[in-house]
């Protein structure tokens, strides 16, 4: 792959954790404390039916977005030091 399409990936990364970070921060609801019914269909539903409460998936959802971010962060520099040498 191009450096611009490796670039555009890390960036998308990037941007889907920082979504998912300021969703927890602001506590958009069907994130952070989606209804119980939608278990079966929707992943944060169901983390929520497992761990039981709507501040275990925000803490999660925190933790995945960080993750995300960092990831990036990391693909990001390995990429522009590839691109360097």
């Amino acid at each position: 792959m191009n450096i611009a399409g490796e670039l555009l990936g890390e960036v998308t990364f990037a941007a889907i954790g920082f979504l998912l970070l300021v969703g927890a921060i602001q506590r958009w609801s069907w994130l952070v404390d989606p209804p119980d019914e939608a278990w079966p269909y929707y992943s944060q539903a169901l983390l929520k039916k497992i761990l039981g409460s709507a501040d275990a998936v925000r803490a999660f959802t925190i933790f995945t977005g960080v993750s995300f971010i960092a990831v990036s962060v990391v693909m990001l520099v390995h990429t522009l030091w590839q691109a360097l040498q």
